[in-house]
């Protein structure tokens, strides 16, 4: 094999991902993790009049949020599990965001809540707030897909594998060396 074939390609660090993963992390900060806990807070701290089922849309909330924003933490490791832990983390507290904004929408929808100021449906300001931990969690997938499949990953997978397979399949100790 020559010696072009057998040296390492520079690893590659471009400027886009290092801004782009810097704007996901404050989109996170923001969208995934502020919106939903304060919306979640504010149920929980209003239980009493809202009842038990708000009481635990507001704890799935603020769940939702801990999962999305560990997924964005995560995606900035470089290893294959960080990655996949953190699409999955990221698109499951995705999901049960939307599916507490849903439930939540829904009940205010039901209960005719309003801005007691301006009269508009409280469940477009739900919305408004939470909808948009979409863009995070959307590009934490990508970022995560991104570094599972890249040249790096792939090589250092495949070179473990090498490893683990020389080692199974080296030749075993002699026995009859020890004996005089």
């Amino acid at each position: 094999m020559s010696r072009k074939n057998q040296e390492k390609p520079p690893r590659r660090n471009s400027a886009f991902w290092a801004v782009l993963k810097i704007i996901t992390l404050l989109l996170c900060l923001w969208y995934s993790c502020a919106m939903p806990v304060l919306s979640g807070a504010g149920l929980i701290r209003n239980r009493l009049s809202y009842g038990e089922e708000i009481t635990k849309t507001g704890i799935f909330l603020i769940a939702a949020a801990a999962m999305m924003t560990a997924g964005t933490i995560l995606c900035f490791f470089r290893r294959s599990l960080c990655d996949i832990l953190s699409a999955v983390f990221s698109g499951t507290g995705f999901i049960l965001c939307m599916t507490m904004l849903k439930k939540l929408t829904d009940h205010a929808d039901s209960f005719g809540w309003t801005d007691k100021y301006t009269l508009h449906p409280i469940s477009g300001m739900y919305t408004g707030r939470i909808l948009p931990c979409a863009l995070p969690a959307v590009l934490t997938v990508i970022i995560a897909a991104v570094h599972f499949m890249s040249y790096e990953a792939m090589e250092q997978r495949r070179l473990k594998k090498a490893a683990a397979e020389a080692e199974k399949n080296a030749p075993a100790p002699s026995v009859t060396d020890d004996v005089p």
